[in-house]
């Protein structure tokens, strides 16, 4: 694992900290919503162009259906949530939860599978399917963040606010 830049470990311990972090209750303001699928969005674009020279119109297509299969299960997964909403602060109290950190580490681990395919000449790697799939896993990571984020956003913009400390 020499040929690993120290970069990426410090990127993983990063994201493994946020990961961690959102195990945990949490209040946060509304404008951090766009982080974790902003960040994965670039990430998963520069990991896919590093990998693949350009996208084919199969590889958006499954890029597409893999944003919109990742966005209903986060969207699906953060519907039962109870929050609590303070618009004066603009901010979200929200439970603990282990999907974000399951997402970072999917993630972490799906991109280095390919790099490493990718540095060893892995046979598989060459193979037609493994650019659409790898677009759509990529895809579905970021919408799942992206969904259950959407949600939360649009939970904040329609319920009427409620102190924390009154919610059930």
């Amino acid at each position: 694992m020499t040929h690993v830049p120290a970069y990426v470990y410090i990127l993983f311990l990063l994201l493994l900290w946020m990961g961690i972090s959102r195990c945990l209750p949490r209040t946060i303001r509304v404008e951090r919503l766009a982080i974790m699928p902003l960040l994965m969005a670039i990430l998963g674009a520069r990991g896919f162009d590093g990998l693949f020279s350009q996208p084919s119109l199969l590889d958006v297509l499954f890029a597409a259906l893999g944003l919109g299969i990742g966005m209903a299960v986060g969207w699906r997964h953060v519907s039962g949530w109870k929050i609590a909403v303070d618009k004066t602060k603009g901010s979200l109290s929200l439970p603990g939860d282990i999907m974000m950190l399951v997402i970072i580490l999917a993630t972490f681990a799906f991109e280095f599978l390919l790099h490493a395919a990718a540095a060893t000449h892995a046979a598989w790697f060459s193979a037609p399917f493994v650019p659409p799939l790898a677009a759509a896993i990529w895809a579905g990571f970021i919408g799942m963040s992206l969904g259950r984020n959407l949600h939360l956003l649009s939970r904040y913009m329609t319920i009427p606010e409620q102190p924390a400390d009154q919610v059930g």
